[in-house]
């Protein structure tokens, strides 16, 4: 495996749309890689990291391709394969479709990037002598930016955090997946679900967790407010299962089961305030059509970056949400959205209803969680209109 920065390593990793967005051509982006290339060898080389909000970027294309060598070389080396949010859905309706007893224990991790330790991360890979000398120097420069000195763990919002904490939690998944009884566990970042045919396996788990976490992924802490165990065949409104933005709730009746998909009810909560800050965001600034986005924006479908091949990965109402059987909350967030726009009680609803013509709560009115559930409506957005739309959020 060729671990080289060298500058046509380097290149192999652009998308092709990235050529025009910096108005580079390929000869001279050779130029510039070999440039960088050479302070790479001579260890001069920095990062130039942005902070926005809590994530951190970088918008120089080179340092970008950089990152991406270095992500491609510790996932190829390390046969990194993180998990799939909609695979993991797609497991759990299945075993919850199954009448055979079985009990669950859902929790999570505090603070889980934050608390990751990189100098052991580093140690591993020194430990290890698998990673080159080029690596480990860039993985060092990325930690010592002036940006992480002064803070702990993985910085968000870069896929080299995703592919090092995969990492680091390596081992305390190995030891779940080999404990007596458990037939299943799945862990998306710092969600983690486990099943089980035995209660017992399950407790014993669970008594355990914290300890085993601290002697295996060192400094991190089960979040014991998110730690909840289910009776699989028994999962009630009062108290469902919910994980990774879906509710479950399952009730056993003799050979057949009644098992139903919804929207995790922190995520319905949240859509609604969305759709309330968006309309008082409206009332200060009178903007009708970034208004309208952002309703057109909550209830259809969108794509929010580029894969390396070119193609969207797209997100939205229903590429976020696909597995969900009952569409009963499309109809409640529906209700909600029309209520909101022609509402006339109270302040709020005064002002709505003095703000809003009876055309311009037409058009709102006009979009549809169902219909963009139901036809995957899609709408695409410059990365400006972006910026604009998610800003009251």
């Amino acid at each position: 495996m060729n671990q080289v920065f060298s500058k046509y390593e380097l290149i192999n990793q652009i998308k092709q749309t990235e050529y025009d967005h910096y108005g580079y051509s390929k000869d001279d982006l050779l130029d510039e890689l070999d440039s960088i290339f050479s302070q790479i060898n001579s260890q001069t080389f920095e990062f130039s990291i942005k902070e926005v909000d809590e994530y951190y970027l970088t918008e120089d294309l080179c340092n970008k391709l950089v990152l991406r060598k270095l992500n491609d070389n510790i996932k190829r080396l390390y046969k990194d394969e993180q998990s799939n949010r909609r695979l993991i859905i797609t497991q759990i309706k299945t075993l919850l479709g199954e009448t055979c007893p079985s009990w669950i224990l859902r929790t999570d991790i505090k603070k889980f990037y934050e608390s990751i330790q990189r100098n052991r991360i580093l140690e591993r890979f020194k430990d290890d002598a698998m990673l080159s000398y080029q690596s480990i120097f860039l993985l060092e420069k990325l930690f010592e930016n002036e940006y992480f000195k002064t803070q702990s763990g993985l910085p968000r919002g870069m896929n080299i955090s995703a592919t090092l904490s995969e990492l680091y939690m390596r081992r305390f998944d190995k030891w779940i997946q080999r404990f007596p009884g458990v037939y299943y566990y799945a862990r998306f970042v710092d969600d983690i679900i486990i099943f089980s045919y035995s209660k017992l396996a399950i407790e014993d788990i669970k008594n355990n967790l914290q300890e085993k976490l601290s002697e295996l992924a060192d400094g991190l802490e089960i979040n014991l407010e998110k730690t909840a165990d289910f009776n699989g065949n028994h999962i009630t409104e009062s108290k469902p299962l919910e994980y990774l933005g879906y509710k479950f709730v399952k009730k056993s009746q003799r050979k057949d089961s009644n098992l139903t998909v919804s929207i995790a009810e922190k995520k319905v909560k949240k859509i609604k305030t969305r759709i309330i800050k968006a309309l008082l965001d409206f009332i200060k600034s009178g903007d009708f059509e970034l208004l309208r986005k952002r309703i057109q924006f909550l209830t259809g479908n969108y794509s929010i970056r580029k894969r390396n091949d070119g193609s969207d990965l797209r997100a939205g109402i229903f590429y976020n949400y696909s597995e969900i059987t009952n569409k009963k909350v499309l109809y409640e967030l529906n209700q909600f959205l029309n209520k909101a726009i022609y509402s006339r009680n109270g302040a709020f609803g005064a002002k709505i209803s003095s703000k809003l013509s009876r055309e311009q709560k037409k058009k709102l009115s006009s979009h549809s969680f169902f219909h963009g559930f139901e036809n995957r409506v899609f709408n695409s957005y410059t990365y400006d209109e972006m910026k604009a739309i998610v800003k009251c959020w």
